[in-house]
């Protein structure tokens, strides 16, 4: 009995190993979250970077200002579905903008947008005219 058991416990094993290596992966910003705790004028940057993290990108404004900017994207449920996790599109992006004077936060500006926020544009039904 045990010897037919052996390739039902062998196969779920090997499923279970899937499953979970689709359960581990790089842990994920929360924008949201993190950024409500950056007060503009009080937090420095090394207190950001301890908050988000470095940046994804940073450019120079001025010789004393300079921007950070932080971008994620929001996954879809399907996305974190092992093997075929990647034909699906994001439901949308976040982004947190800062601006340093010197080593203290001078703005904060956090936006998001979901990923059918604008297929409005699409419908030009209502612009259609008669041709003469």
């Amino acid at each position: 009995m045990i010897h037919t058991l052996r390739p039902l416990l062998y196969t779920g094993l090997i499923l279970l190993t899937f499953l979970l290596a689709g359960c581990s992966g790089t842990p994920t910003r929360q924008l949201v979250s993190d950024v409500s705790m950056i007060k503009v004028g009080e937090t420095g940057r090394q207190e950001v970077l301890d908050l988000m993290g470095e940046p994804d990108m940073t450019r120079m404004v001025t010789d004393t200002v300079e921007e950070w900017v932080y971008y994620e994207e929001d996954k879809a449920f399907m996305q974190g579905v092992p093997l075929v996790g990647g034909a699906f599109d994001s439901d949308g992006y976040n982004m947190v903008v800062i601006t340093l004077s010197g080593d203290t936060v001078a703005t904060c500006r956090y936006s998001g947008y979901e990923e059918d926020e604008f297929d409005w544009q699409d419908d030009y039904s209502w612009q259609e005219t008669e041709e003469k």
